[in-house]
């Protein structure tokens, strides 16, 4: 086990930065993140930098410095996985606003889902890390009582039956039901919060999106009288523009297409910023509560860090 002064500890923290002791990806586009979604940064900062070769003594390195350190724990590595993958989906998404291709607009959204996708794994991975460290369960992954299951299951019949019909016609099948769901746990997590709720309807727009581009004909365009601007159903509407003509109708329908569609890359821009907003804001619960167990020197999350922190 590595014993670290707390100073010490504290002192590579403070000159740790992704510009400076980042991967080649993080070096070239943490600035991306400074603004709107600098959480990232932190919970690396905090909570990955110290599970690596960067916080071992000058002349120990014995591989390259951004690897885990040897002794960590399977748990903590995933969990920093998961999280980098998430900053990568991010990235693909930026580069492809950045550097606009043919399919630049499709791959864009699919990129910001499984950003989406990753961010709720990371949390829910953090989540049991926490409860394991703090000696605690999680109360909906229990026994469940009926009246609770039969809650769970009249909020998935609310939120998803209307969408059954649609998957028998597509699939032959419709969705599997998953009770308890990932949502279901992360719930309990946050409770009320209300930036939780607001992340859960905006993410859910994303998805719907990135699984008709997906799953579905090519999603209907109209191009302006102006070059170069495409104009596309907005996210809340393109349930109602799935069938072309449609889409060519609203195109001559200056009402319809002020309130249905916004021009392709402008909904790009939105949509990665509210994301990174969104995330940012989700994060300060995980990061405040990982610093807590830190700060009190919890013995489960320093063994499976592989530190011993000495005053």
């Amino acid at each position: 086990m590595l014993r670290i002064n707390k100073q010490e500890l504290n002192k590579i923290i403070d000159k740790t930065f992704f510009a400076n002791c980042g991967d080649s990806h993080e070096r070239q586009w943490w600035s991306y993140f400074q603004e709107r979604f600098p959480n990232c940064e932190m919970f690396w900062r905090y909570f990955i930098v110290p599970h690596t070769n960067r916080i071992l003594p000058e002349g120990k390195i014995e591989e390259e410095i951004i690897r885990p350190r040897k002794r960590v724990a399977k748990e903590i590595r995933i969990i920093s996985n998961v999280h980098y993958s998430m900053f990568i989906n991010i990235i693909y998404s930026l580069d492809h606003l950045k550097n606009f291709q043919l399919s630049s607009f499709e791959d864009f959204y699919i990129h910001l889902a499984s950003a989406g996708d990753l961010a709720e794994e990371f949390l829910l991975k953090t989540y049991f890390l926490i409860l394991e460290c703090t000696n605690q369960k999680s109360e909906i992954l229990q026994e469940l009582k009926k009246e609770d299951f039969l809650k769970l299951c009249e909020k998935w019949y609310n939120n998803n039956y209307s969408e059954v019909y649609e998957n028998y016609l597509k699939k032959g099948k419709p969705a599997p039901i998953k009770l308890p769901s990932r949502k279901n746990v992360l719930d309990e997590y946050f409770q009320d919060l209300e930036y939780w709720g607001q992340y859960k309807k905006f993410v859910q727009k994303i998805r719907e999106y990135r699984n008709i581009i997906v799953h579905d004909v090519q999603i209907g365009k109209i191009l302006s009288e102006k070059k170069d601007v495409v104009l596309v159903p907005k996210k809340d509407k393109i349930q109602d523009y799935k069938d072309w003509p449609k889409v060519f109708a609203a195109g001559k329908d200056t009402k319809k297409l002020q309130k249905d569609f916004i021009e392709m890359r402008e909904q790009m821009i939105l949509d990665i910023g509210r994301m990174q907003i969104s995330l940012n804001n989700i994060w300060n619960k995980p990061i405040e509560d990982l610093k807590i167990l830190f700060k009190k020197k919890n013995e489960v999350l320093l063994r499976k860090f592989d530190i011993e922190i000495v005053e």
